[in-house]
């Protein structure tokens, strides 16, 4: 069996400051505060992975170089421990419990990808470990009950209606071909059930507007969508949906270019503005639309703050994963140093009635429904445009927002 590796990202360097004090077992006090999560570094999923990881460092790293985080009359250096999953569902289960019992991990930060937070969100209620991820929003994470989980993403289900709403405003605005006849594919997951149910929802909300013409779904992870896009051209349609992590993004939008499609208004869920898929696309990204998170085109100071660190830190310019992963980070620390013990039921119990300011998200704001998602709907829709340009266009109501290009240029 091949060696799982072990990442040790934020070492410890205070602790030689602290004194060592016993408890009445005689046994160390706690000196420092360990902190994993179980990441797909490789795989699939290992470009977003390493996102996460890029996120969760970084706001470890801040509270580092302050010495500590603050918990009741104690001041604490944080250890982030990642282990690599490799994309694996039953790997990822079994290697957060690895981090509780051989690491023994105070809490958790969550991985990536619906199915792989799904097979992990077991292990924090077994043990009573608040866990935080940003890397699922299927709905079906938090319908099961559990009470250690929170999740800093707006449901994928909300994704698929805001942009439904924004193709009704799209419609009168840009003179979009009127009833708008839509072909939505939608992975074969929870994640995709989410999107699907949006958009027929939002179909349901405007019959006299929108038609469906064509409803599939795909397998994740694919590596030839030919026949599924053979279907897309034969429907006619005047818009195309997609659900789709980013490999099948990549590899779908690939094939649809290649294939000559065409549609007045094309939208992959939240991709298209990610940096891995310009680089694989180049021009053939341009004019998508997207929902998404986060986007280093919103003007907000924290935002900008962000963008202009991770540019300078990895020389890269940041898509929604590490704006997220260094929210859902900053949020449990905030739950840590709010409960003001390290005690995992007390913690959780200040997560769940957190109001976390200054965040990332569209609206500053991170808060979660008793569920443990995430409250609201923050959500902003975005067009790609040439040069590795990305505008908001939704809602209106924000100064940075833009007039979309639409219908999409045939020449693209």
């Amino acid at each position: 069996m091949r060696l799982q590796r072990l990442w040790t990202v934020a070492v410890v360097v205070f602790a030689c400051t602290l004194p060592l004090i016993l408890t009445t077992t005689g046994q160390p006090a706690t000196t420092e505060i360990k902190i994993g999560a179980v990441l797909p570094l490789t795989g699939a999923f290992g470009s977003s992975g390493n996102y996460f990881k890029q996120g969760y460092t970084m706001a470890i790293d801040d509270v580092n170089k302050a010495g500590g985080l603050q918990v009741g009359a104690a001041k604490y250096p944080i250890t982030l421990i990642i282990l690599d999953d490799g994309s694996d569902g039953t790997r990822s289960r079994s290697l957060v419990e690895k981090l509780v019992t051989d690491q023994h991990v105070n809490f958790l930060l969550g991985g990536y990808d619906t199915s792989l937070v799904q097979a992990q969100e077991v292990v924090p209620d077994q043990y009573k470990i608040p866990y935080v991820e940003g890397g699922g929003a299927a709905s079906e994470i938090f319908k099961r009950g559990y009470k250690y989980i929170f999740g800093t993403l707006a449901t994928i289900y909300d994704m698929a209606k805001i942009t439904m709403d924004y193709l009704a405003t799209a419609a009168d605005q840009y003179k979009l071909t009127k009833p708008l006849t839509i072909a939505v594919v939608w992975e074969n997951t929870d994640h995709g059930k989410d999107y699907i149910e949006g958009v027929l929802d939002g179909v349901k909300a405007r019959p006299d507007l929108f038609r469906i013409v064509l409803n599939q779904s795909f397998q994740l992870n694919g590596s030839d969508f030919s026949p599924l896009l053979q279907q897309v051209q034969a429907s006619n349609a005047t818009v195309f949906l997609s659900d789709a992590h980013l490999p099948d993004f990549i590899t779908m939008h690939r094939q649809y270019l290649q294939a000559g499609l065409y549609h007045q208004f094309a939208s992959y869920g939240a991709r298209g503005p990610d940096q891995r898929g310009r680089q694989a696309l180049g021009g053939g990204a341009d004019y998508l639309i997207a929902a998404l998170w986060w986007s280093p085109a919103l003007k907000g100071a924290a935002s900008q703050v962000f963008a202009d660190r991770y540019t300078r830190e990895y020389h890269a310019i940041p898509d929604w994963f590490q704006a997220l992963s260094y929210d859902t980070a900053r949020v449990l620390l905030a739950g840590v140093k709010n409960a003001g013990t390290l005690d995992g039921p007390a913690v959780r119990d200040a997560l769940a009635k957190i109001e976390f300011r200054n965040a990332l998200v569209p609206g500053g704001v991170i808060r979660f429904n008793p569920n443990g998602q995430i409250a609201g709907s923050p959500y902003i829709m975005v067009q790609t445009l040439p040069g590795n340009t990305v505008r908001i266009i939704w809602p209106k109501k924000m100064p940075e927002t833009f007039d979309a290009v639409l219908p999409m240029p045939k020449n693209q």
